[in-house]
C-alpha cells in the first residue's frame, strides 16, 4: 500500500493531467470554431466587396464605353467630312486645271 501523501500526488497529477488534456482539447476546439469563423466572415467580405465593385464600378465602364462610342462617332463624322471636303477641293482643283489648260492651250 502507498503512502496516502504519495497517493494524494499521484492522484492530484492525474488530475492536472487530465485537466490540461481536457483544456488543450477544448482550446483545440475553439481555435477550429474560430478559424471557421474567420473563413466565413472573410468569404462574406469577399462577396460584399464584389457587390461594392460591381455596383460602383460597372457604371464607371459602361459610362467609359459609352464615351468611347461616342467618340469613335464624332471621329468617323469628322473623317467623312474631310474626305469630302478633299473630294470637292480635288474637283475644284481639276476644273481649275483643265480651265487653265483649255485658255492656254
Amino acid at each position: 500500500m502507498m503512502n496516502p501523501d504519495v497517493e494524494q500526488i499521484v492522484s492530484s497529477d492525474e488530475v492536472a493531467r487530465a485537466t490540461v488534456e481536457r483544456a488543450e482539447k477544448d482550446a483545440a476546439e475553439l481555435i477550429g470554431n474560430a478559424r471557421e469563423k474567420a473563413d466565413s466572415m472573410r468569404a462574406d467580405l469577399e462577396k460584399k466587396i464584389l457587390e461594392i465593385e460591381r455596383r460602383e464600378i460597372e457604371p464607371i465602364l459602361a459610362e467609359g464605353r459609352q464615351q468611347a462610342q461616342k467618340t469613335m462617332e464624332e471621329t468617323e463624322q469628322y473623317i467623312a467630312r474631310l474626305r469630302q471636303k478633299v473630294a470637292l477641293k480635288k474637283t475644284a482643283i481639276i476644273s481649275a486645271f483643265i480651265s487653265n489648260i483649255a485658255k492656254t492651250g
